[in-house]
């Protein structure tokens, strides 16, 4: 897999253009509506290119927005009670900034699918289009699990641009003890293993400090804490640097930039709705 390099994915996120109809929408169903069956190439200049830009470029928004989304509500679970759901979250976080990063270097894997650059040159840029998989011009991965894939392929997009990414976020984009699969074993050991789930609850309890946060998160959720802040730093700023900017949040109200709708949005403060809930008649 191809990505571009940084002066060519800041001219393709510049060149955002606001297209309509399934531009607008999910980049898995543009995939399989708009792309799938055209060809096994998408070039610059003509209006499925533009399309495929703006929407990819609209789901890099997206997901940015929602890894920082998460990355604030991750804290919200911070207690022994809600560390294993701390933990999925966190790993969700990862994985909406992970697609942010693809998106804003030209490159989308989508479920069945793989889009990656195979001409980076500002003016005459195009993206190739193949199935995941072993059949004959596929993107390979030995892996079959739809996560399991995408950390897979994510990681290897990386390994040409890892020597100019920041030497404190390499981190980020290298996978987590040499295996790739790292993050999506670990969500499905905690997330559906009650045993697993509620052993993190014991060590939470036991090791977490307010005083010590994060160093005093324990085991695996202080791995993946560590990851998502790298992950997160390094996608906002790529999304800075490269000056990513779409109509995608337009919803949240015109004429605010993404940092002031991430503010609104995300860290305003929260109602107290425990007075709501039925507490008592549960713990009665």
């Amino acid at each position: 897999m191809r990505l571009f390099g940084t002066n060519d994915a800041r001219y393709y996120c510049e060149s955002f253009t606001i297209c309509t109809g399934d531009s607008e929408g999910s980049i898995d169903s543009f995939v399989r509506n708009r792309l799938v069956g055209r060809g096994t190439t998408i070039t610059e200049g003509t209006g499925v290119f533009e399309e495929y830009r703006s929407c990819s470029l609209r789901n890099a928004e997206r997901s940015l927005f929602l890894a920082m989304s998460h990355y604030r509500r991750c804290l919200d679970h911070m207690l022994p009670s809600g560390s294993s759901w701390a933990y999925v979250t966190i790993y969700y976080g990862c994985w909406h900034a992970a697609h942010a990063l693809l998106g804003m270097l030209g490159c989308t894997i989508s479920t069945k699918f793989v889009i990656d650059v195979i001409r980076s040159t500002p003016g005459i840029q195009a993206f190739s289009i193949r199935r995941i998989g072993s059949t004959p011009g596929g993107e390979p991965t030995t892996y079959n699990g739809s996560h399991e894939k995408f950390w897979d392929l994510f990681y290897r997009a990386f390994i040409p641009l890892r020597p100019i990414v920041p030497p404190h976020l390499v981190a980020a984009v290298s996978p987590i003890a040499s295996n790739p699969t790292w993050q999506i074993e670990n969500r499905n050991n905690i997330n559906y293993d009650t045993y697993t789930a509620l052993k993190l609850s014991s060590d939470f309890l036991q090791s977490f400090s307010t005083t010590s946060f994060p160093n005093s998160l324990p085991g695996v959720l202080g791995t993946q804490y560590g990851i998502f802040e790298t992950l997160l730093e390094l996608s906002c700023l790529y999304a800075k640097n490269l000056h990513l900017e779409t109509d995608a949040l337009s919803s949240f109200g015109t004429g605010r930039t993404f940092n002031a709708k991430a503010k609104k949005m995300i860290y305003t403060a929260l109602p107290n709705l425990i007075s709501k809930s039925k507490k008592k008649l549960l713990l009665s």
